[in-house]
């Protein structure tokens, strides 16, 4: 019902703007790929929660060594984990979970990242939405994250599904899954939806915010039109050069198989929207996206990722966790990650740094 009236106002809206100020999502500078994404043929590894009460785990940080921590969108709950890496090829070796420790006024949590610095975790919940610092320990409320008047605005369980801080603490980076109420609709077939990446600094000050253009979604499912069917921002990955890996989930089709793909994104020529408070009356140039990696599950919906350790010929381990609420599984999907112009034969074109 609420989408209803938003989608009423939007129509009368388009009715008696001028064309010139409808929004129209300009076509982002096209640059070649700066990193590489290699699949070393795992497959999908399962995580048991055994005795720890893990499950429904939707995002996933490492904290160095084999140490990661997870989070649950149902409970509130921080996990730590032990997950050995082959540091050759990256593979998973062997994966355990502790019980977790509950995050003060955590509720639906999605995403989480570990802050070296300050032996803590920043996490993102759905619910409000906010973004929070916690003790790990503990589970004590440090600190939290003064957000944008837009963000509230989100739409039901389309909000903060993703946090990520850039190695060093040098920036942190969270986006809402789908559009918020006056940035337009919501993805459909034939059409993405436009979300904001919203930059924080160091001290948790939002720094910037732009427009991200997310895929259509996969094929229809039953009835016609948007019913089961989804597709997302799930989950960001900040790069040690400062790029941003963007994870976008789909879900649909009449074999209902989790859609996964992994986007570099491309900064340059994109419009810093935080002045605009609703994208879909202006013009706007989103952030630039290139595909680095795809499959799709069956049974496994990989909502987070967690940048890992260097391995021994200078790529970086990268895992995925699936969420396994609603008959899905808990698994981890093991893959690599190399800056493109290390490469034997790197392409041609120059990336866009």
């Amino acid at each position: 019902m609420i989408r209803g009236t938003a989608g009423h106002k939007r129509e009368m809206l388009r009715e008696t703007i001028a064309p010139a100020v409808a929004l129209l999502l300009l076509a982002a500078p096209g640059a070649a790929a700066c990193w590489t994404v290699n699949d070393p043929g795992q497959g999908p590894v399962i995580l048991r929660g055994g005795t720890s009460g893990a499950a429904e785990l939707s995002g996933l940080t490492w904290a160095g060594g084999d140490l990661y921590y997870a989070v649950a969108d149902k409970g509130g709950r921080l996990f730590p984990l032990r997950i050995a890496i082959d540091p050759v090829t990256g593979v998973v070796e062997s994966a355990t979970v502790s019980p977790g420790v509950r995050l003060a006024r955590g509720v639906d949590l999605e995403g989480v990242a570990w802050e070296a610095d300050r032996k803590a975790v920043l996490v993102s919940d759905e619910t409000g939405p906010a973004v929070r610092e916690h003790d790990v320990a503990t589970g004590v409320l440090l600190r939290t994250v003064s957000l944008p008047a837009v963000f509230a605005a989100q739409r039901r369980n389309l909000s903060l599904e993703s946090v990520t801080v850039q190695a060093g603490g040098e920036a942190v980076w969270t986006a809402n899954e789908e559009a918020l109420e006056p940035d337009g609709e919501l993805s459909s077939a034939s059409e993405g939806s436009t979300i904001r990446l919203l930059k924080l600094t160091p001290d948790l000050r939002p720094a910037g915010e732009w427009a991200y253009r997310t895929d259509p979604l996969p094929e229809d499912t039953g009835p016609p039109g948007r019913d089961i069917e989804a597709s997302g921002v799930s989950d960001l990955v900040a790069l040690p050069d400062g790029t941003l890996v963007v994870l976008e989930r789909g879900f649909g089709g009449e074999s209902l198989d989790f859609r996964i793909r992994l986007y570099e994104t491309s900064f340059a020529g994109a419009t810093e929207v935080s002045a605009v408070p609703a994208l879909e009356e202006v013009t706007v140039v989103p952030v630039g996206k290139t595909l680095l990696w795809e499959r799709h599950f069956k049974l496994a919906n990989f909502e987070g990722a967690a940048l890992g350790p260097r391995l021994a010929g200078g790529a970086y381990s990268l895992l995925l966790v699936s969420d396994d609420g609603q008959g899905c599984r808990q698994d981890l999907y093991a893959l690599t990650l190399s800056d493109a112009s290390a490469q034997p034969d790197p392409k041609d074109t120059p990336c866009a740094r």
